[in-house]
Order: structure tokens, then C-alpha cells, then sequence
């Protein structure tokens, strides 16, 4: 029977009749919990080959009566008698097999959790039902289902994290697809992963609904592109995604394009900087497919013809989305359209103090052109006394207003009484107030202003102290290891040993002395060093 994996290993899973004959008791408890005996039918027939159960399959044979063996077949496994570690080890797999395996279905009945605690494989079944119930409404699928996904956790959380902690895998199994999601808890279970795995199984289940298990190819893979993407759009229309996530890399113009999305394998291999941009674009382009007229409909069939099909990412989506036959460009002008929609800013987000402070600097900043020099210098509204030596101050400080009011629906809440005063302030100056009394008003916002960046410098720098303290069992001394690597890094090769080279060494000796520090000690601390003056 073949088996057919994500990543497209191809690999065969063999269920003896002989095994079933004499395991009867791993038989009639595939019954209860299928896709749990699958996995532990499994782990037994890889102790059979190596010869672990032959002494347990001997004495099983003579309690049951098994029909007897053509003598033209070949005996199923010949070995030697087992040790007494090998027989014990066969009892223990044995009498864990036999064993009630506890589990939980999800509400659905699409997910089985099995191998935890009943709180933790719970929380599972819910986000599993959860993504799915997303994914439905995404795409505007119905909650129907044919095939169900099976959850396993294999070991403790307090184990060692595993590189590869959350697995999918496909096999076939009496004609239909065996979906599993294998997740290794050591070290904790990262979210993102879990979903995009779920996600992942979800669009596979949805594909092979009408496919034959005689007309699959040797393996089966998903793009990365298409489950990344989905399960950002996924994040986007829940409200979890950071908009000004979109919005500072549309603005500093680091977004992918559509050909280096589609065209990017073994996304899981890139930096965590790269990553985050990967996955930020994959959702703009999801989100500009399923926002075209018709283009739900013409996304679902991508999905299932995504497996089988054979052409280039570029092919395949315009094989369904048939505007791009026409225009070569047309779908990086709807990933550019909708990359500007994202990135817009909405009007009930409020700015955090940082961005509230730098906005309030931008507008409160006027031009001034200085003709000596040729150039615009920029001008703020706080220097009351330099303000009004600007010819036309009265003119550029309308626009400053508008702008001013325009940053109070989005600053944060504690800069709006602020920003009032600045509008205040400004009206009295126009009304002809003089500098002095202006000033006065002014003083204390900025000194309010300050106290606003410090806290938030401090709350910040507490909050990063507190993770990388309290938290970092959970990281297994992930903070510690990144801090070797960096030391590791910043550390300096020996340079080369010529005159030249010690004349530079001393040159910054002398330019990097510290208040307090002569020249003298500078120069004998150069000199233990081993760089001596020539």
C-alpha cells in the first residue's frame, strides 16, 4: 500500500494478514479508535522487523490456531530467539497495545487528539475545530467533511524540543487517505506551526475527496505559498493581524512581488526576518485572489487541482484565474491595489506613544526655505521665538492644525489632551498673543511629552527583561545560546603584525580614550596587548 507524505518522500506501510490473525486484541481495538491504532500498528511492525515480537507472535500462535503456511511461501520473519531485554520489551509494546488509548474528538468529529493529558489534547480538538470553522468561512466551503485528521502527541512537554516538532503526513489505508498531524510538545507548541499544519490537512482532506487512491501520483505536495497565504488571510479577517505590520514594510518597499512568492521553496529555512516578510506577502497575494469577482470559486478549484497539476505556480493560477491569460502583469497590478488597501491605517487604531511622539514632531514641523544657503530647514511649532522670524509662519501653521486634528483619532489616548493644548496654543498665537505667554503654555507639554517617551522606554525595557528572565525555561536557554552565538561572532581574529598595522592599533588606542584615561595608560595597556609600537 502506498503512502504518500507532504514533503514527498514516498513510503510503504505493510499490514501483515498474520499480524492481524494473531494481534486480535490491536484488531478489535482499531475498531474503537482507528487512526490511534494505525499509529501504534506501526510502531509494533517496526519492533517486528527487528525481531522484538518474534518470540511474542511464537506464543500467540500457540493460543490461537493459525492456518497453516504453504510450503512454496516464504515464512514472514525468520529469526533468532530473542534475548530476555527483547522479550520483555515485546511484553511492555504488547500490553500498552492491548491498553485503552485515551483520546478526544473534537465537536466536529473531523479531529481525533490522542496521546496527552484530557486538558491539553481538549485545547487541541478546540483550535483544530476553530481553524477549520476559519478556513470555511474563507473560503465559503461547507462544514462537510469525508476524511478525518488524526492529532498525536508523542513524549512530555518538560522533553527536549525536536527541530521538526509538528509533522503532517498522508498515507493510504484501505483505499483512502490517512491524514496525520504528529507533534512533539518537548519545549512547548508553537501556535503558528500548529495552525499552518492543521491548515495544511484541512486542504489536503478537501482535495483528495475525489481523487481514487489508484490515480495518486508516487507523492503529493501543496504549495507553500497557498497554505502560508491562507492561513494569513485566515489571520487578517479574525482581526489578529498586525496592520501596521503591512504598513511599515509597504512603506519601506520590502514586500515581495508575486513571482518571488510563488517562486520561493523551503520557506521554513529562511531567517525570522525573511520569514515574517514571506508570510506578510503570501497574505497580500491570497487576499488579492479571493477579493476578485468570482474569486472564491475559482480559489477552491486551485486548491484541489494544486496537488495533481504539474505546471509552473504562475500556470496554475492562471489556469484558474482566467484575466491573467490576457495581461502578464495583471496580477501584480491587483497585489499592488490590494497591498495599498491593507496598508492603510483605520481609524480607530490608536498609535502607540512612540508613534504618537514621532507623528506629533511631523506636524507639528513647518519649511523654512533660507535663501543664503539655498536649502529648507525644518522649523517646529515648540521653538515659539524662531517660529514667528519666519516670514509666512501664519500660512505654513494652518496646515499644522489640520494636521494636529487629524492625529487625534489615531494617537494614543493620553496624547490627546496634549495635542488640544498644542491646538490652543496655536490659535492664541494667531489671535496675536505674544511669543512669551505662547512659551508658557508650550513649557509643560514638553515636558509631559518626555515623561510619555521615558515611560514607554522603561515599560518596554521591562517587559523584555521580564521574558528574558521568567520566561526563558520555556525557551530551554534559547536567550543564553543566542548570547554565545553574538559573543562568538563580535569576536576578533588576530590581524596581521606589521608596522602599519600597529601604528593603526595605536591611532584608535588614542581616538577611543576615555574621559579620565592619559595617553600614557592607553599606550602601555596597547603595548601588554602585544601591539607594540614600531
Amino acid at each position: 500500500m502506498p503512502a504518500l507524505s507532504p514533503d514527498g518522500a514516498g513510503q510503504r506501510n505493510i499490514f501483515s494478514a498474520r499480524v492481524y490473525n494473531t494481534q486480535y486484541g490491536l484488531e478489535a481495538r482499531a475498531n474503537i479508535c482507528y487512526y490511534d491504532a494505525v499509529m501504534r500498528m506501526n510502531e509494533l511492525l517496526n519492533l517486528l522487523t527487528t525481531g522484538v515480537l518474534s518470540c511474542a507472535l511464537a506464543t500467540a500462535q500457540d493460543t490461537e490456531s493459525a492456518p497453516p503456511v504453504a510450503e512454496e511461501e516464504a515464512p514472514l520473519l525468520q529469526q533468532e530467539v530473542p534475548t530476555a531485554a527483547q522479550q520483555r520489551a515485546a511484553e511492555k509494546a504488547l500490553q500498552e497495545a492491548q491498553e485503552p488509548d485515551e483520546h478526544v474528538v473534537s465537536q466536529s468529529r473531523m479531529f481525533s487528539v490522542s496521546g496527552g493529558d484530557s486538558l491539553r489534547m481538549g485545547a487541541i480538538a478546540t483550535k483544530a475545530d476553530e481553524i477549520k470553522g476559519h478556513v470555511n468561512k474563507l473560503l465559503g466551503m461547507e462544514a462537510d467533511w469525508k476524511y478525518g485528521i488524526s492529532i498525536r502527541l508523542l513524549g512530555n512537554p518538560s522533553d527536549s524540543p525536536r527541530p521538526n516538532p509538528i509533522r503532517t503526513r498522508i498515507s493510504i489505508i484501505g483505499h483512502e487517505p490517512n491524514l496525520q498531524i504528529r507533534i512533539y510538545p518537548g519545549g512547548g507548541i508553537d501556535v503558528d506551526k500548529l495552525s499552518n499544519a492543521i491548515i495544511t490537512m484541512l486542504l489536503y482532506e478537501r482535495a483528495l475527496r475525489d481523487v481514487r487512491a489508484d490515480a495518486l501520483p508516487e507523492s503529493i505536495n501543496l504549495p507553500t505559498w497557498l497554505v502560508t497565504g491562507i492561513q494569513q488571510a485566515v489571520l487578517w479577517k479574525t482581526g489578529r493581524a498586525d496592520r501596521r505590520l503591512y504598513r511599515n514594510l509597504f512603506e519601506r518597499a520590502e514586500m515581495l512581488s508575486p513571482e518571488e512568492i510563488i517562486s520561493t521553496e523551503n520557506a521554513w529555512n529562511l531567517d525570522a526576518t525573511t520569514r515574517q516578510v514571506y508570510e506578510v506577502s503570501c497574505g497580500v497575494l491570497m487576499m488579492s485572489l479571493i477579493n476578485r469577482p468570482g474569486g472564491l470559486v475559482q480559489l477552491r478549484e486551485l486548491v484541489a487541482d494544486a496537488i495533481m497539476s504539474e505546471g509552473s505556480p504562475k500556470e496554475i493560477i492562471a489556469s484558474h484565474f482566467y484575466e491573467l491569460g490576457v495581461d502578464a502583469n495583471m496580477l501584480n497590478k491587483w497585489w499592488a491595489l490590494e497591498l495599498a488597501a491593507l496598508s492603510l491605517p483605520r481609524a480607530t487604531e490608536a498609535l502607540t506613544p512612540m508613534e504618537t511622539e514621532e507623528h506629533l514632531n511631523e506636524a507639528l514641523t513647518i519649511m523654512f526655505y533660507d535663501e543664503e544657503s539655498a536649502t529648507p530647514l525644518p522649523v517646529n511649532a515648540d521653538d515659539v521665538y524662531t517660529l514667528t522670524d519666519v516670514p509666512d509662519w501664519r500660512k505654513q501653521m494652518r496646515p499644522v492644525v489640520e494636521r494636529l486634528m487629524d492625529l487625534s483619532h489615531r494617537c494614543f489616548p493620553g496624547y490627546r489632551p496634549i495635542i488640544t493644548e498644542y491646538c490652543r496654543a496655536i490659535g492664541e498665537l494667531l489671535n496675536g498673543a505674544s511669543p512669551d505667554a505662547v512659551q508658557n503654555i508650550l513649557l509643560p507639554l514638553r515636558e509631559l511629552r518626555a515623561a510619555y517617551v521615558a515611560t514607554s522606554i522603561r515599560g518596554r525595557d521591562y517587559l523584555d527583561w521580564y521574558e528574558i528572565t521568567h520566561l526563558g525555561h520555556a525557551n530551554k536557554g534559547g536567550f543564553q545560546n543566542y548570547m554565545d552565538a553574538m559573543r562568538l561572532l563580535r569576536r576578533e581574529s588576530p590581524g596581521p603584525d606589521t608596522h602599519i598595522s600597529r601604528y593603526l592599533d595605536d591611532i584608535e588606542a588614542l581616538h577611543t580614550i576615555k574621559e579620565g584615561n592619559s595617553v600614557k595608560d592607553v599606550l602601555e595597556r596597547a603595548k601588554k596587548k602585544g601591539n607594540k609600537t614600531p
